[in-house]
Protein backbone atom coordinates (compact mmCIF):
# COMPACT_ATOMS: atom_id res chain seq x y z
CA UNK A 1 0.00 0.00 0.00
CA UNK A 2 2.58 2.34 0.35
CA UNK A 3 3.22 2.49 -3.56
CA UNK A 4 -0.02 3.39 -3.71
CA UNK A 5 -0.97 6.09 -1.14
CA UNK A 6 2.38 8.64 -1.80
CA UNK A 7 2.77 11.21 1.01
CA UNK A 8 4.64 13.41 -1.95
CA UNK A 9 1.81 12.87 -4.47
CA UNK A 10 -1.06 13.24 -2.12
CA UNK A 11 0.92 16.83 -1.24
CA UNK A 12 1.18 17.72 -5.10
CA UNK A 13 -2.62 16.87 -5.92
CA UNK A 14 -2.87 19.69 -3.03
CA UNK A 15 -2.52 21.81 -6.36
CA UNK A 16 -5.00 20.58 -8.11
CA UNK A 17 -8.01 19.37 -6.00
CA UNK A 18 -7.99 23.22 -4.13
CA UNK A 19 -8.66 25.17 -7.54
CA UNK A 20 -11.17 22.80 -8.22
CA UNK A 21 -13.15 23.13 -5.47
CA UNK A 22 -12.54 26.90 -5.47
CA UNK A 23 -14.14 27.04 -8.88
CA UNK A 24 -16.91 24.32 -7.88
CA UNK A 25 -18.11 26.00 -5.21
CA UNK A 26 -18.09 29.55 -6.86
CA UNK A 27 -20.15 28.11 -9.85
CA UNK A 28 -22.47 26.87 -7.38
CA UNK A 29 -22.29 30.63 -5.11
CA UNK A 30 -23.13 32.31 -8.52
CA UNK A 31 -26.08 29.96 -9.38
CA UNK A 32 -27.51 30.78 -5.44
CA UNK A 33 -26.93 34.36 -5.25
CA UNK A 34 -26.60 35.62 -8.31
CA UNK A 35 -29.09 34.24 -10.77
CA UNK A 36 -29.07 37.23 -13.65
CA UNK A 37 -25.43 35.84 -13.88
CA UNK A 38 -25.91 32.67 -13.52
CA UNK A 39 -28.71 32.59 -16.72
CA UNK A 40 -26.29 34.54 -18.68
CA UNK A 41 -23.31 31.81 -18.08
CA UNK A 42 -25.98 28.75 -18.42
CA UNK A 43 -26.75 30.47 -22.12
CA UNK A 44 -22.92 30.43 -22.78
CA UNK A 45 -22.91 26.51 -21.55
CA UNK A 46 -25.52 25.64 -23.65
CA UNK A 47 -23.87 26.90 -26.00
CA UNK A 48 -20.73 25.53 -25.36
CA UNK A 49 -22.72 22.33 -24.77
CA UNK A 50 -23.77 22.43 -28.55
CA UNK A 51 -21.88 19.62 -30.08
CA UNK A 52 -22.61 17.29 -27.55
CA UNK A 53 -26.45 17.98 -28.46
CA UNK A 54 -25.65 17.51 -31.66
CA UNK A 55 -23.28 14.55 -31.96
CA UNK A 56 -26.79 13.15 -29.66
CA UNK A 57 -29.03 13.63 -32.76
CA UNK A 58 -27.21 11.77 -35.44
CA UNK A 59 -26.95 14.55 -37.61
CA UNK A 60 -24.28 14.21 -40.38
CA UNK A 61 -22.94 17.37 -39.85
CA UNK A 62 -22.50 16.76 -35.87
CA UNK A 63 -19.17 14.96 -36.00
CA UNK A 64 -17.60 17.89 -37.81
CA UNK A 65 -18.52 20.67 -35.77
CA UNK A 66 -17.54 18.83 -32.83
CA UNK A 67 -14.07 18.31 -34.20
CA UNK A 68 -13.77 22.04 -35.78
CA UNK A 69 -14.67 22.91 -31.88
CA UNK A 70 -11.81 20.87 -30.56
CA UNK A 71 -9.38 21.49 -32.82
CA UNK A 72 -10.21 25.00 -32.49
CA UNK A 73 -9.67 24.65 -28.62
CA UNK A 74 -6.34 22.38 -28.86
CA UNK A 75 -4.49 24.79 -31.41
CA UNK A 76 -5.45 27.90 -28.90
CA UNK A 77 -3.91 26.12 -26.30
CA UNK A 78 -1.21 24.74 -27.98
CA UNK A 79 -0.29 28.01 -29.20
CA UNK A 80 -0.37 30.09 -26.14
CA UNK A 81 1.89 27.10 -24.48
CA UNK A 82 4.23 27.33 -27.21
CA UNK A 83 4.60 31.25 -26.97
CA UNK A 84 5.29 31.06 -23.21
CA UNK A 85 7.76 28.57 -23.92
CA UNK A 86 9.40 30.40 -26.58
CA UNK A 87 8.89 33.49 -23.74
CA UNK A 88 10.81 31.62 -20.99
CA UNK A 89 13.48 30.22 -22.97
CA UNK A 90 13.94 33.57 -25.23
CA UNK A 91 14.50 34.86 -21.09
CA UNK A 92 16.90 32.70 -20.76
CA UNK A 93 19.09 32.83 -23.40
CA UNK A 94 19.33 36.70 -23.32
CA UNK A 95 20.14 36.45 -19.96
CA UNK A 96 23.32 33.48 -20.46
CA UNK A 97 24.40 35.63 -23.25
CA UNK A 98 24.66 38.81 -21.60
CA UNK A 99 26.46 36.66 -18.43
CA UNK A 100 28.60 34.51 -20.31
CA UNK A 101 28.84 35.73 -23.98
CA UNK A 102 28.39 32.96 -27.27
CA UNK A 103 28.99 29.63 -26.39
CA UNK A 104 28.64 26.81 -28.68
CA UNK A 105 27.75 24.11 -26.40
CA UNK A 106 25.62 25.81 -24.34
CA UNK A 107 23.77 27.03 -27.18
CA UNK A 108 23.05 23.79 -28.15
CA UNK A 109 22.40 22.11 -24.72
CA UNK A 110 19.76 25.09 -25.07
CA UNK A 111 18.40 24.02 -28.24
CA UNK A 112 18.03 20.58 -27.31
CA UNK A 113 16.02 21.91 -24.10
CA UNK A 114 13.87 24.03 -26.02
CA UNK A 115 13.12 20.93 -28.41
CA UNK A 116 12.39 18.08 -25.80
CA UNK A 117 10.58 20.21 -23.59
CA UNK A 118 8.66 21.66 -26.30
CA UNK A 119 7.49 17.65 -26.59
CA UNK A 120 6.92 17.42 -23.24
CA UNK A 121 4.59 20.33 -22.97
CA UNK A 122 2.62 19.34 -26.08
CA UNK A 123 1.52 16.03 -24.64
CA UNK A 124 0.90 17.69 -20.76
CA UNK A 125 -0.89 20.46 -22.92
CA UNK A 126 -3.14 17.94 -24.97
CA UNK A 127 -3.81 15.71 -22.10
CA UNK A 128 -5.19 18.83 -20.19
CA UNK A 129 -6.76 20.77 -22.85
CA UNK A 130 -8.44 17.53 -23.67
CA UNK A 131 -9.61 16.47 -20.21
CA UNK A 132 -10.66 20.33 -19.16
CA UNK A 133 -12.23 19.96 -23.03
CA UNK A 134 -14.52 17.16 -22.10
CA UNK A 135 -15.14 18.02 -18.32
CA UNK A 136 -16.71 21.78 -19.45
CA UNK A 137 -18.34 20.10 -22.73
CA UNK A 138 -19.26 16.68 -21.36
CA UNK A 139 -20.20 17.63 -17.44
CA UNK A 140 -22.13 20.68 -19.10
CA UNK A 141 -24.20 18.49 -21.09
CA UNK A 142 -24.97 16.89 -17.85
CA UNK A 143 -25.48 19.73 -16.30
CA UNK A 144 -28.26 21.08 -18.02
CA UNK A 145 -29.90 17.83 -18.75
CA UNK A 146 -29.52 16.65 -14.97
CA UNK A 147 -31.08 19.97 -13.61
CA UNK A 148 -32.91 22.08 -16.28
CA UNK A 149 -32.08 25.87 -16.20
CA UNK A 150 -29.57 25.39 -13.44
CA UNK A 151 -26.66 24.25 -15.67
CA UNK A 152 -23.92 26.71 -13.41
CA UNK A 153 -24.45 24.84 -10.38
CA UNK A 154 -24.62 21.50 -11.09
CA UNK A 155 -21.67 21.91 -12.79
CA UNK A 156 -19.94 23.91 -9.89
CA UNK A 157 -20.82 20.67 -7.56
CA UNK A 158 -19.48 18.38 -10.40
CA UNK A 159 -16.09 20.41 -10.72
CA UNK A 160 -15.80 20.80 -6.49
CA UNK A 161 -16.71 16.84 -6.42
CA UNK A 162 -14.11 15.75 -8.50
CA UNK A 163 -11.70 18.02 -6.08
CA UNK A 164 -13.11 16.21 -3.33
CA UNK A 165 -12.18 13.00 -4.67
CA UNK A 166 -8.73 14.17 -4.35
CA UNK A 167 -9.58 15.37 -1.31
CA UNK A 168 -10.35 11.67 -0.22
CA UNK A 169 -6.87 10.69 -1.81
CA UNK A 170 -5.17 13.13 0.55
CA UNK A 171 -6.95 11.69 3.52
CA UNK A 172 -6.59 8.06 3.41
CA UNK A 173 -3.18 8.87 2.86
CA UNK A 174 -2.93 10.46 6.17
CA UNK A 175 -4.70 7.78 7.94
CA UNK A 176 -2.79 5.04 5.66
CA UNK A 177 0.57 6.73 6.85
Amino acid sequence: METLFNETVAAGLQYVTFPLELVGLTLALIEVRFPRIAAYLTRQIERLSAPMRDLRSDRPSSESMMERSLGLLLSRVLWSGYFVLTAVYAAKLIYQLIDRGLETGWLIALLMSYIISGIIMTIALLVLGLSMYFLVVGGSDFASRFVTGRAIGTLGILIAGIGLLGELYQLLTQIIR
